[in-house]
């Protein structure tokens, strides 16, 4: 036999160890759940509000104004977000936009920077805690349950995300090898501001100033000098756009750099309260898990010498600091927590292999249950879904999506059995160590969302897209002149220009008095406040299965 061939024959034959030792069968489904966590997702789909309808929106504008300087929506400048994933998404858009719809090219760019994330992790762990602990903290963050649906949409905060993870990757290099942490530590703090403001940035740069506090390691000249180095290419890095929009608008740049500076304590009280303040606190048992329990058993076997374990303070540090910032500077939304997942995750690998036989069976057993019952009701809702039973099931399908036919296709029907099956073996050849919980909970995890996406995305998208609603408004608006709107937010305008070519003019806009319809969007039957005169109700629309939000098409009467 092929000598090549024999270590794979052998690993085939032989029931998975996950010990942290390298065998071409542990890489191959390394790789594959990986890529099966990643992908699944990023095409075939409508872009969904919020976040992903004005990144979509951005996107199509720089596309079709050739003008990547000022981010476009319906016509207007956009410059609530940061523009680092817009560009990187209108550049896949640009590139693959000939094979993909555009939405799904732009899509892409989700994948990209959920990649770099993942990869910031990895190198962060080996820095850490040695080369065993690479693998083993990408698929801890895969299974975190917070990440799971962010992670594959069109936003923003991947942008920041991965500028976060690449920093903090960075830093744990930076004490011994200065010249590629200050790199990493510099790009990562530009792009984090590029691609999502002012709070990843910060987080980055507070950590790099109050490591030295507590380490000898981070007060050395080398570390000072890869700190120094990397704050020169962050200031280059994010500086650029910047000084680029100022010289082609001030005032532009002017509200930008507000809108980029600005806290959740931005205009009063406006966009937080004391309340919110434990928000992230209360958030993380769910969305953390299952990190921060692994992290919380670090610290404590750990307890009795953590002044010793140099390889617990950087990210002890950063779990603390970061909780510190984002409750007190960012807006209470779940997307802002991911940063906290990075130290977590680094935190929680450092002492898996001494976590207790029976905590761990308790993660696998719970994880295995609770993963083949969420994916025996998917199958269930697959067959209701093609055959009417079983018949409570599809009726409730039939409630949600009224009027919703489900199209069978081979392939992806096709690689869900395959996953499943794959599942099943992963599941029942490998030998029970301390690391198969993590390893199998990823693994479900991963496996519930491709079956999701394989089998449910027909379903959801019929439910969450925007497409037929706003086909059927430009249908009804017909030639009208122009359309004024009332209460339409910044994500609808959005859909309604990429959709439609349909773009609403506020009322006070100076073309308003030649519009002869008008569009409100009604929220749980409420319209918004505007001088109906001379104004009459001429249809009223919705997403099917939607009972909180409407369209509502007023005509001119005089």
């Amino acid at each position: 036999m092929n000598r090549v061939a024999e270590p794979l024959v052998d690993s085939l034959r032989q029931r998975i160890a996950y010990d942290g030792t390298r065998t071409p069968v542990k890489s191959a489904l390394f790789l594959l759940v990986c890529l099966a966590w990643l992908l699944p997702g990023l095409v075939g789909h409508d872009p969904w509000k919020t976040d992903e309808a004005l990144a979509m929106g951005a996107v199509s504008g720089m596309l079709r104004s050739g003008d990547w300087a000022v981010p476009y929506i319906a016509g207007e400048p956009y410059l609530d977000r940061a523009p680092l994933f817009f560009w990187v998404a209108a550049a896949f858009a640009k590139a693959l936009g000939g094979w993909l719809a555009l939405h799904d090219a732009a899509r892409l760019a989700s994948g990209f920077f959920m990649a770099i994330t993942m990869a910031g992790v990895h190198v962060a762990a080996c820095a850490l805690h040695g080369p065993r602990a690479g693998r083993i903290a990408v698929l801890l963050l895969i299974g975190c349950l917070g990440l799971l649906i962010r992670a594959h949409e069109m936003s923003t905060d991947l942008a920041g995300l991965a500028g976060v993870a690449t920093g903090v990757a960075g830093l744990a290099l930076a004490a011994r090898r200065p010249w590629t942490g200050g790199a990493l530590f510099g790009v990562g703090m530009g792009s984090a501001f590029l691609g999502d403001g002012l709070i990843p940035a910060l987080l980055v740069a507070l950590l790099a100033l109050v490591l030295p506090v507590f380490g000898s390691a981070w007060r050395s000249r080398t570390y000072a000098l890869a700190v120094a180095g990397g704050l020169a290419i962050a200031a280059a890095f994010a500086g650029i756009w910047p000084v680029v929009l100022s010289s082609r608008d001030p005032a532009l740049a002017a509200n930008w750099l507000g809108v980029a500076l600005a806290t959740r304590w931005a205009g009063g009280a406006s966009r937080g309260d004391l309340g919110d303040l434990a928000y992230f606190t209360r958030i993380l048992p769910w969305y953390a898990w299952p990190a921060l329990p692994l992290a919380a058993w670090t610290v404590w076997k750990a307890r009795r010498n953590l002044a010793g374990r140099l390889d617990l303070r950087l990210p002890l540090v950063a779990s603390a600091l970061f909780l510190a910032v984002l409750s007190l500077l960012a807006e209470a939304r779940e997307a802002n927590a991911m940063p906290l997942l990075v130290p977590l995750v680094l935190l929680g690998v450092a002492e898996l292999d001494s976590l207790p036989r029976g905590a761990a069976s308790a993660l696998d057993w719970f994880g295995v249950t609770t993963f083949s019952l969420v994916a025996l009701l998917l199958w269930a809702g697959f067959v209701a879904a093609m055959t009417g039973n079983p018949g409570p099931l599809a009726a409730w399908l039939q409630r949600e999506v009224p009027g919703f036919e489900y199209p069978f296709r081979f392939i992806p029907f096709s690689l869900a059995v395959l996953l499943t099956c794959i599942w099943v073996v992963v599941v029942a050849r490998s030998l029970r160590t301390t690391r198969r919980a993590v390893v199998n909970w990823s693994a479900g995890i991963t496996m519930v969302w491709m079956l999701t996406m394989m089998l449910g995305l027909p379903v959801i998208d019929q439910a969450r897209s925007y497409r037929g609603l706003v086909n059927r408004v430009a249908g009804e608006i017909g030639a009208s002149p122009c359309t004024l709107g009332v209460g339409v937010g910044d994500a609808q305008r959005a859909l309604l220009d990429y959709f439609a070519g349909l773009r609403v003019l506020p009322p006070g806009h100076r073309d308003a008095g030649r519009c002869r319809t008008l569009l409100a969007q009604a929220t749980r039957g409420e319209l918004p406040a505007f001088d109906a005169t001379g104004w009459q109700e001429s249809w009223r629309g919705s997403r099917p299965g939607d009972r909180s939000e409407a369209f509502v098409l007023f005509r001119r009467t005089r």
